[in-house]
């Protein structure tokens, strides 16, 4: 028996040593195709001499679809517009020829990375983004390793990149929210404090914004490159000739893209071709090894991590995981009762922020509670891949796992893992609000009408809305999991403003999941043990 617990302690040892020599070397295969996989691609997209085809790529979640529907001057709800919605709509690559006649571009609405549909690091490959005359880069949150991925392998082909930033009107508002205005105030809020805090808001966010991907494209070693920040709602009035009130780069980015339909030749080379194919064997020879490992920690390891983290015996030790952009500091925030702003919170902002795990003690010094904001997934700063093995989150022992936009591999590669430990998991969708309120304005609430929004209609439209965004996640989820082969388990909503509220012993407004995902989380700590045996999971 002892000699087999070494021998596969060895193996695993030497998979590891293994998985790093690969990460070194470059583990996220760039698989290059050859000229009949070249041809079959361009087949597949319906590619034309005659026209300019935009790809519109990024993780999943970002707002592609709207984005497309607004450079072709189409609303959501319009007949031939791009589905949008609050769960994952995009399952396969879609053309959509230029709304004009005239003009000679194809937009294509590319399926979302990070989801089970579509794995992050095979990404461009496999949606052959290498046949496109430009790609669009488009994120929301947090520029991530897809989308440095998307621009390494842009450059090997010649292939132009524009990176955009997504729904910069809610991104302001959240802004705006965190320095302290009310939004339920709206009737009664001063006009010119609003108008201020506007500004302050919106120059905060650009700054960041733009600082964030300086800093991400020099740590990839790529050169400086622009940043577009757009809201969807202003590009499509600019689209459709209207004059918007307020813009940032909606106007720069559409003159820039049509300057690049002009002036950029179309294709690669055959030399590029043949370095390609070449490219491609190897690839696939370290995908057959193995990309994305599973290490299992040595009684060494799970001592060095418990000993990082300050596990203590007589705390239970609640690790908020999952995908950058996620809201786990302003979730931990609100599970301990303080507003980001308050002295001890988790810092949050519009970019990452969380760049290593910080410990927070429950406020209540009589909970014996132990809260840890993890750094998100899928950033510079951690690889998604590598996510559970990395942050140590064998040794907690609760994970919840939060989600945002999509439910992603890295979530389902955190259940996974957690089986293996024994360690109870509870699936958490952020910002239900925000959700809610996006899928209003789907339905055709006019948010900049609040003061004369009849009050029977805005109160229909939420309950509407708040149903779809439910039953959405709620089947979303579900089929997630299933996909994987992991049992069902249930998904809770949530507010983090509510959780707050509900912590603080007031009484929201609004409430789904909050109290059920409370009192759940109170019931494991008082119905399991607080520490596991040092037993380890067969391999």
């Amino acid at each position: 028996m002892a000699r087999t617990a070494a021998e596969e302690t060895r193996k695993a040892t030497e998979a590891k040593e293994e998985a790093e020599r690969l990460l070194k070397e470059g583990i996220q295969p760039v698989v290059t195709p050859s000229p009949e996989e070249l041809a079959a691609a361009k087949r597949r997209i319906q590619y034309r001499e005659d026209c300019f085809h935009f790809a519109v790529a990024g993780i999943s979640g970002s707002g592609k679809s709207s984005l497309v529907n607004a450079f072709r001057g189409l609303r959501s709800r319009a007949a031939g517009a791009a589905a949008v919605g609050v769960t994952e709509t995009t399952l396969q690559m879609t053309r959509y020829p230029d709304a004009n006649p005239e003009n000679p571009y194809v937009w294509y609405d590319i399926p979302g990375a990070g989801t089970l549909k579509c794995r992050d690091w095979q990404y461009f490959n496999e949606q052959g983004l290498y046949v496109f005359d430009c790609i669009i880069v488009l994120f929301d949150n947090r520029f991530t390793m897809t989308d440095i991925a998307i621009l390494v392998n842009a450059r090997r082909f010649n292939i132009p990149t524009y990176i955009v930033r997504s729904k910069a009107d809610q991104h302001i508002r959240n802004v705006m929210m965190d320095m302290g205005y009310d939004s339920e105030g709206d009737e009664e809020e001063d006009v010119e404090r609003r108008n201020k805090l506007s500004k302050a808001a919106r120059k905060q966010f650009i700054e960041k914004t733009r600082k964030s991907v300086k800093a991400n494209l020099e740590d990839a070693n790529l050169p400086d490159q622009r940043v577009y920040i757009v809201s969807n709602n202003t590009m499509l009035s600019i689209v459709l000739n209207k004059t918007p009130k307020k813009t940032i780069d909606e106007v720069d980015l559409l003159n820039d893209l049509l300057n690049e339909a002009y002036t950029r030749r179309r294709r690669a080379t055959h030399e590029e071709t043949r370095k390609a194919t070449e490219a491609k064997e190897e690839a696939e020879r370290r995908l057959k090894e193995g990309i994305q490992p599973v290490v299992t920690p040595s009684p060494e390891e799970l001592a060095t991590a418990r000993k990082r983290i300050q596990y203590r015996e007589d705390c239970f030790h609640f690790a908020v995981a999952g995908i950058s952009g996620g809201g786990k500091s302003s979730l931990v925030n609100s599970f301990r009762g303080l507003r980001s702003r308050d002295a001890g919170a988790a810092a949050v902002g519009v970019t990452e922020t969380t760049l290593q795990m910080t410990r927070y003690p429950d406020a209540n010094p009589e909970n014996p509670f132990v809260w840890y904001d993890i750094p998100g997934a899928g950033t510079l700063k951690c690889r998604d891949w590598q996510y559970f093995n990395e942050q140590g989150l064998y040794v907690f022992d609760c994970i919840i796992v939060l989600f945002d936009n999509r439910f992603t591999v890295t979530d389902i590669a955190i259940l996974v893992n957690a089986r293996r430990f024994n360690i109870p998991t509870y699936i958490v969708r952020s910002k239900a609000d925000q959700h809610i309120r996006n899928v209003m304005v789907e339905k055709g609430y006019d948010s900049g009408g609040d003061d004369e929004e009849d009050l029977e209609r805005r109160n229909k439209l939420y309950k509407a809305a708040r149903k779809q965004f439910i039953k959405e996640t709620r089947k979303s989820v579900r089929a997630n999991l299933e996909d994987a082969n992991l049992p069902d388990q249930r998904v809770y909503l949530v507010s983090n403003t509510t959780m707050l509220s509900i912590v603080l012993n007031k009484v929201p407004k609004k409430t789904i999941d909050e109290v059920d995902l409370l009192n759940d989380l109170l019931n494991q700590v008082y119905s399991r043990r607080v520490t596991r045996s040092d037993e380890m999971p067969s391999t």
